[in-house]
């Protein structure tokens, strides 16, 4: 083995050692207005390097559950220079399914603060690593582990159809080739400041944090409720100086409605990178890069199992923008092919699946060798034992090379961001008491968006009140349904299977408990919320969020409550505060009103 990641190619966080030495009094990372050299950034990591060098870490799955801080980055590298895998663990997520995820990557050593390791629930026989105990003194001897292309660097875990899910396994080669890329594609540098704003569990972190350190950028961390509250997000990023923003579609989408409110504009802005879900060019995201003049707008597209595959930098007009834009071409090293069912190609201009192939494709499904070989198959175009990866995806190539995205050939859909497999809800429903049968489809609303309903079937007996309760111990939210409808029997295929085609096209109208509002505030709440999530008898102890609200529909709900009621509301208040009745009592608090 040695420590580049093929093709002479260094891995990723040897970049970023090399970049240390280059520009070591830089900022390297920023959190909270207090800033990290690069030279402070490798000696840190080093040292807790070192530390998970001497337990044996070095070709193991390591977990990391670190807050929006430097701990964050600093146990990513270490853990890379350690010659370990990483796995992201939220310590928002149900216990059972931390455990289950840590459990099934082997882990046996967590990076985390004690109180956070705590709250994981952690299989017992794990060592704890505490971040902020790296001791100082004399620099350690810099760990030097050697790494090959196929070795692990990160692990990360996607829904899975059958009820479990499924960890997809990185190597170095594809992350290395990704980031050399990036590099070379992008315009930035050692004066750029690019914002964190992906989760650790997503992937585009790494792409995050890693174009920006071996270009020479400083990173900078926002913290959750920041980041979750597009109008806040739009002040930090004038604030702090951000000229490089990676944001998915949903998250783009808020960032400019929320300009648009206050009229103001991140105007530093150099470069936006979107992924993750179909860009749509709405007005609102046309008249937002307008505003921005020199901004440009990249559009990239790639599952977790091989990251980013192609890309796309939309012309310098906006105005001139197609509505659904392509997705692009393939980056370096990637190549993309349209096939029909039978794996042969498409003429350009015909649609079929997206097949991924080159040195850009994950190892595999952890520990589920028969789901990574439907996956991951033979590739036909490719050298002899060369495999490619069938993404599910729909797509065609267009006259000028690039590859247009049609949507998903089978049942999975992004759910505020998360690629969701409506069977892993299906199973944890099927599971719950009180129950004998359950489906789960995702249902298309055109002002609501995708929202997962649950029908379900309870015998001779009504379905127990308490499913959600149930389902939420089990499952992150974004997997909860927004509704369970009973039904007294499934619609049935000729063939006599559930038809889940007709479930999904039945008209939905999710309800609330219907309590009443008691004074004008509680009123027009109620008709704000219904109209924004297309609910009816919303009532007033009923959770925004449980209805099926997400960031975007926040952001145009808070939009109208702070025109109409004159305060300066928040997605962290609307977080703290989901239902009519306590949002109705902060309305009322911040005015100096009582409630009627």
């Amino acid at each position: 083995m040695t420590a580049d990641a093929g093709n002479g190619r260094p891995a990723a966080h040897r970049l970023v050692e090399q970049q240390c030495r280059r520009t070591p009094g830089l900022p390297a990372v920023e959190h909270s207005g207090r800033a990290m050299s690069y030279a402070r950034l490798d000696l840190l990591a080093d040292r807790l390097a070192a530390r998970l060098a001497a337990l044996g870490v070095a070709g193991t799955v390591l977990g990391i559950c670190a807050e929006r801080s430097f701990a964050l980055p600093l146990a990513i590298l270490a853990t890379l220079k350690a010659g370990a895998a990483y796995l992201p663990l939220d310590p928002g997520l149900p216990a059972e399914r931390t455990a289950f995820m840590a459990a099934d990557a082997g882990v046996r050593v967590l990076v985390a603060r004690p109180e956070a390791a705590r709250r994981l629930g952690m299989p017992a026989g794990i060592t704890v690593v505490d971040p902020d105990q790296a001791p100082e003194g004399a620099p350690p001897e810099p760990v030097r582990v050697p790494v090959s292309p196929d070795d692990l660097a990160y692990v990360m875990y996607t829904s899975g159809s059958t009820g479990v899910p499924k960890g997809v396994a990185m190597p170095h080669g594809p992350v290395a080739s990704l980031v050399e890329w990036q590099r070379g594609d992008s315009a930035a540098g050692e004066t750029d400041r690019t914002l964190q704003f992906s989760a650790a569990g997503f992937d585009a972190s790494f792409q995050e944090m890693f174009s920006t350190w071996s270009t020479g950028g400083c990173l900078v961390l926002v913290a959750d409720e920041i980041r979750r509250d597009s109008g806040r997000l739009l002040g930090f990023l004038t604030e702090n100086r951000i000229t490089r923003l990676f944001l998915p579609f949903v998250a783009l989408q808020a960032l400019a409605n929320a300009a648009h409110a206050r009229d103001a504009y991140p105007t530093l802005l150099r470069e936006v990178i979107t992924a993750g879900e179909q860009l749509v060019v709405t007005p609102s995201l046309r008249r937002f890069f307008q505003q921005l003049r020199g901004t440009r707008l990249c559009n990239q597209y790639g599952p977790s199992e091989t990251h980013i595959v192609t890309s796309t930098r939309l012309a310098a007009d906006p105005g001139s923008w197609p509505e659904l834009p392509p997705i692009g071409r393939p980056i370096d090293g990637a190549r993309i092919e349209v096939l029909d069912e039978h794996g042969a190609p498409l003429p350009p201009g015909t649609t079929g699946e997206l097949h991924i192939g080159g040195p850009v494709l994950a190892r595999g499904y952890l520990n589920r060798p028969r789901l990574s070989a439907e996956r991951f198959v033979p590739d036909p175009s490719g050298p002899p034992g060369g495999r490619a990866y069938r993404t599910g995806d729909l797509g065609q190539v267009d006259a000028n090379g690039e590859v247009l995205f049609s949507g998903r050939a089978d049942n999975q859909v992004k759910i505020r961001g998360h690629r969701v497999e409506p069977g892993e809800v299906e199973v944890a429903v099927k599971a719950l008491a009180g129950l004998t049968d359950a489906v789960v489809v995702a249902h298309r609303d055109p002002v609501a968006g995708v929202r997962l309903i649950a029908y379900v079937l309870a015998g001779d007996r009504a379905a127990p009140p308490d499913l959600r309760a149930q389902l939420e111990r089990k499952l992150p939210e974004h997997l909860v349904p927004v509704a369970f409808v009973a039904v007294p029997r499934f619609p049935l295929t000729a063939n006599g299977k559930v038809d889940r085609r007709a479930l999904a096209e039945r008209p939905v109208t999710i309800s609330g408990s219907g309590r009443e509002a008691r004074d004008r505030v509680e009123e027009a709440l109620l008709e704000s919320w219904g109209r924004t999530l297309n609910a009816v008898e919303v009532g007033v102890d009923d959770s925004f969020f449980h209805l099926g609200g997400n960031s975007l529909h926040a952001a145009a709900l808070l939009t109208d409550l702070n025109e109409r009621f004159g305060v300066e509301a928040s997605l962290e208040k609307l977080f703290e505060r989901p239902t009519v009745a306590a949002f109705a009592e902060w309305i009322r608090e911040s005015r100096g009103e009582a409630a009627e």
